[in-house]
């Protein structure tokens, strides 16, 4: 029977670690609650494990899903919302998120309002966070909404761990054959070629493009570096300003292959965090305009908040959606189902895992052609690189016959 080591607090805000044997997670969990305590965090047992992950809050937002699993289950426990976030704070190795969650606990002990003290780390927390935060305690479903809140997090983790993961062996694959076709061309090829000089006529124009690549990649390496180096910037400048940015965005839509799949993982974000924000009481116009920059697109942001501008106007959300050309019928159709029969946040929700569903099975056939490109490419380049070197090598063997 497997052992899982947990990290628990009691009903009196003590921290508790130890371990147990139980046939699986869920079972160890029901054991911890059994005993009368809450479990912050339960792992298998291997060796070589932490207790808890080391969490890094430098460029990434991982740890902000188990920080909101774990106040939930607190704050549902009856833990005062201080003592919670003292108890979740001793947890955290990385300084800057101890102080962040310190001064948050501080800011709450000082009666000001949670949702309130999390408005002001807004690197830390998405506008998502500090609504549905505010809109729990307005409506004293503080412990409900982070619930919600920890189910979002969590599923938009999947999605993106599902993403990496898929991508990892195709990116490898290109950074391989890179790395073979700069090698052939700046130690093996030249090694070759530099007895063609002696040849004493011209070379077939492939051995001369070969060469030519040689000496660009050899002797004007720095060029090629400022080169690359200086569009990187220039590219990064412009798509820093809203018309590049509109720009990328548009184009990503527009891609053979990958645009659909960018536009299946705007509306999916759409759907998933409108279903949070309603489910949470939020008012259909103010989740619009949470919803938008979340996207991750800025042609469909765009059209998300003139929808939103058209339900304070009185439209429904089905008719204000309808006109805009990157949001489907079909998800149209079904928030019309979801304001007839009053479970739009319910059918959202649905419709994003239908959503999910379909960009997996997407981005495996787009992974399954891109395999065997990158194959291909590869022994094109090789298969061209030895047919160039191959061909003066029968010339001199001609001249020598």
């Amino acid at each position: 029977m497997p052992i899982y080591r947990y990290t628990a607090i009691t009903k009196a805000g003590i921290e508790q670690k130890g371990s147990l044997d139980a046939e699986n997670l869920p079972a160890a969990r029901k054991k911890l609650h059994a005993d009368g305590v809450y479990p912050l965090a339960v792992t298998e047992s291997r060796e070589g494990d932490r207790l808890l992950p080391s969490f890094s809050l430098m460029g990434s937002q991982d740890f902000l899903p188990l920080l909101t699993r774990q106040l939930s289950t607190l704050v549902g426990a009856g833990v005062p919302v201080v003592s919670a976030l003292q108890a979740l704070g001793s947890q955290m190795d990385d300084p800057e998120v101890r102080r962040m969650i310190a001064d948050l606990q501080e800011a709450v002990r000082e009666g000001m309002p949670f949702g309130k003290a999390i408005e002001s780390h807004p690197k830390m927390f998405p506008e998502l966070y500090a609504s549905m935060v505010r809109a729990g305690e307005e409506g004293g479903m503080l412990p409900l909404s982070l619930s919600r809140l920890a189910d979002h997090l969590e599923e938009q983790a999947r999605t993106r761990n599902r993403v990496r993961s898929a991508l990892t062996y195709p990116i490898l694959m290109a950074i391989v054959a890179a790395a073979v076709v700069v090698f052939l061309l700046t130690v093996v090829v030249p090694k070759i070629v530099g007895v063609f000089s002696h040849l004493g006529k011209a070379l077939p124009l492939p051995t001369r493009i070969l060469i030519a690549l040689t000496n660009a990649l050899t002797a004007g390496w720095w060029v090629l570096l400022l080169l690359v180096a200086g569009g990187i910037l220039l590219g990064r400048r412009y798509l820093a300003t809203p018309q590049g940015k509109r720009s990328l965005d548009s184009l990503l839509l527009r891609l053979p292959l990958t645009g659909r799949i960018s536009h299946l993982s705007a509306l999916s974000r759409f759907s998933r965090t409108l279903s949070t924000l309603l489910a949470g009481a939020i008012p259909v116009d103010r989740a619009l305009r949470i919803v938008a920059p979340v996207v991750g697109n800025t042609v469909i942001a765009e059209q998300i908040g003139a929808a939103a501008d058209r339900v304070v106007e009185g439209a429904a959300l089905s008719e204000a959606l309808r006109v805009h050309a990157e949001i489907p019928a079909t998800l149209v159709q079904m928030v019309a189902v979801g304001e007839e029969s009053g479970k739009l946040d319910f059918i959202l929700s649905k419709m994003a895992d239908a959503i999910d569903g379909e960009i997996e099975a997407r981005l495996s056939r787009v992974l399954s052609l891109l395999e065997p490109l990158i194959i291909l490419f590869m022994g094109i380049v090789v298969a061209g690189i030895v047919v160039s070197i191959l061909l003066p090598l029968l010339e001199i063997s001609q001249i020598v016959r």
